[in-house]
């Protein structure tokens, strides 16, 4: 049993939601072919960044966990672990149905296809990179199920290169598809979360 987790069913439940969910994640992102049809432009220097500091986030996330664990400083108590549970579904649900909402345009590097259009319904009609925000969503719930402040600060990382690359991926999207997108970002306003960032 890892210690973390208090007890072996609180460690199997955790592995289960994390494998589960981010099982389907990885099989809708990575499991179906990047490129379906005609590019228009790709452009996309963020996403060895992207992936690199969310390979940190969740490794570094364990880490501080066991040693907040061991050491006893800024450990948080067992119910986080329930929250970070919560949080990891929650968000990964939300990233989940905005994949399936940007369907034929979604993609894990930033692209335009030929027939670009801007999605405007589902999550998209509350947030505009909502598979973003629910990744950070579901990365503060991994930092909150390790139980250590530490991994919290994590989290602020992943902000940051999703801050960067919402801001790469406007920037071609109003290049590519001009009024048509600025009028969409003036009317949802937020960037990742609903009714909060």
């Amino acid at each position: 049993m890892i210690p973390i987790f208090g007890t072996r069913v609180n460690e199997v439940v955790f592995y289960t939601v994390f494998s589960v969910f981010y099982g389907v994640d990885f099989i809708l992102t990575y499991g179906v072919p990047l490129v379906r049809r005609r590019l228009r432009k790709k452009r996309d220097r963020t996403f060895t960044i992207l992936l690199l500091s969310l390979f940190l986030t969740a490794y570094f996330s364990f880490f501080f966990g066991y040693f907040s664990y061991y050491t006893g400083i800024g450990e948080l108590p067992l119910p986080f672990l329930y929250v970070g549970l919560a949080l990891i579904v929650i968000g990964e649900s939300f990233r989940i149905w905005a994949i399936l909402t940007l369907d034929r345009y979604f993609s894990p590097i930033i692209t335009i296809y030929s027939d670009h259009k801007v999605v405007t319904w589902g999550p998209y009609r509350l947030v505009r990179h909502p598979a973003y925000g629910g990744s950070i969503i579901s990365f503060l719930g991994i930092a909150l199920a390790s139980r250590s402040v530490f991994s919290l600060l994590l989290v602020l990382i992943d902000v940051a290169v999703y801050d960067y690359r919402a801001k790469a991926e406007e920037k071609l999207l109003i290049e590519s598809l001009g009024d048509e997108y600025v009028n969409y970002r003036s009317r949802v306003r937020k960037k990742f979360i609903p009714f909060i960032f």
